[in-house]
């Protein structure tokens, strides 16, 4: 098991990430250095081990399971950049099945869609109330606030994950799509500009990995209305064309100190317990309301045009209308004074979140996107 120091939020046994050569930063900004991507692989581990430390890193995410007649000989590697608030995943595994339980998904509060092709071998998924086989070349939307079971044989995978507060429209449009295989025109372009990023990123300078950034959520933007991309109507997929709609309420209304669960059912024309029901696995309603202000403070707190504001007045911009309780709030998200998170994204380095120098976790991984700026994400 690993142990860590909260105080240097060093890894003091054998960390699972292997950094690149500049080891204190996954991903650092030297504007002419390659971009080492962040590393976990069960190689190093003596066999009797990958297993254990497999679900160690993945594990908040979903439980790992190995196939075949010798659970010992897994073999896995995954290598992880970020572009702007998205995060790109290049993955391969010996056979192993995934299960994201209802508990992983209540746990976690992750809510990002990716976006996944398999590059080599063959995986089968249940998700979203379908099963589907996915052979190589076939993009496929997922989401992570709903559970899973995947089924990976002897395979290699591209995933693109994004937050769906830092993309409201393609998060709608990702909505409007569904969980499942991306079908229609958009479908051969989409796969031909994944296998693009998987050759682009290896090697990238910051400056290409802004270039990406940039470029790909418009590529998926443009790629999911290829062909109108008609809703399926499956009711998860109704459910989240609602949750699209009343996180734009919250955006629009959070600034309010009178802004809360039942305010927002009477915006939405909704009872409060389907209200509740669709918030349900984000924690509820006021748990969700309070994640979004907070996110909102850092990324103000963060914005170079705002450094003269005083901390005050962003907290209330963000519906924090007591300093004290802005504080202590935002220090248990986020582990620092709302100063300390200001001052750090001034100078050039991003808040961590809690749970990363920690655990390194991926599902801690995954809860720093779209929480940084300038492409910088540390493991450390």
């Amino acid at each position: 098991m690993m142990r860590c120091n909260r105080r240097d939020a060093q890894c003091i046994s054998a960390p699972m990430f292997l950094p690149g050569p500049d080891s204190d930063r996954a991903f650092h900004s030297a504007a002419t250095e390659r971009v080492e991507p962040v590393v976990f692989t069960t190689d190093t581990f003596p066999p009797g081990q990958r297993l254990e430390a497999w679900n160690a890193q993945f594990g908040t995410l979903n439980r790992i399971a190995a196939m075949g007649p010798d659970p010992a000989a897994v073999s896995t590697r995954t290598e992880n950049w970020l572009l702007g608030d998205m995060l790109l995943n290049v993955s391969r595994t010996s056979p192993a099945v995934f299960t994201r339980s209802a508990a992983h998904v209540r746990r976690d509060g992750l809510d990002h869609w990716v976006v996944r092709m398999v590059l080599r071998g063959r995986s089968s998924i249940e998700h979203g109330g379908a099963q589907h086989v996915i052979e190589p070349g076939v993009p496929v939307l997922l989401r992570l606030d709903a559970p899973w079971e995947t089924v990976w044989e002897d395979a290699a995978w591209i995933s693109l994950c994004l937050p769906r507060d830092s993309h409201p429209a393609l998060a709608a449009a990702l909505a409007a799509r569904g969980a499942g295989p991306v079908q229609g025109e958009g479908s051969a372009v989409l796969a031909d500009y994944m296998a693009l990023l998987e050759r682009q990123v290896r090697g990238a300078t910051p400056a290409r990995l802004a270039v990406l950034a940039g470029g790909t959520a418009g590529m998926l933007a443009a790629c999911l209305a290829a062909d109108g991309a008609p809703a399926r109507g499956a009711p998860d997929d109704i459910a989240q064309g609602q949750f699209q709609r009343l996180q734009a309420l919250i955006r629009q209304h959070m600034h309010s100190p009178r802004f809360n669960p039942q305010r927002l059912a009477a915006l939405a024309g909704m009872s409060r317990s389907a209200l509740y029901r669709l918030f349900e696995s984000q924690g509820g309603v006021a748990q969700h309301i309070q994640a979004m202000r907070l996110r909102r403070a850092l990324a103000l707190l963060s914005d170079p045009g705002q450094a003269a504001a005083p901390i005050a007045v962003l907290a209330e911009r963000s519906g924090f209308h007591d300093p004290s309780a802005f504080s202590r709030a935002f220090r248990t998200a986020y582990g620092c004074s709302p100063r300390d998170a200001r001052i750090a994204a001034l100078a050039g380095r991003a808040p961590v979140p809690p749970a990363l120098p920690d655990s390194r976790d991926y599902g801690a991984l995954l809860r720093g996107i779209g929480q940084v700026r300038a492409g910088r994400l540390t493991d450390a």
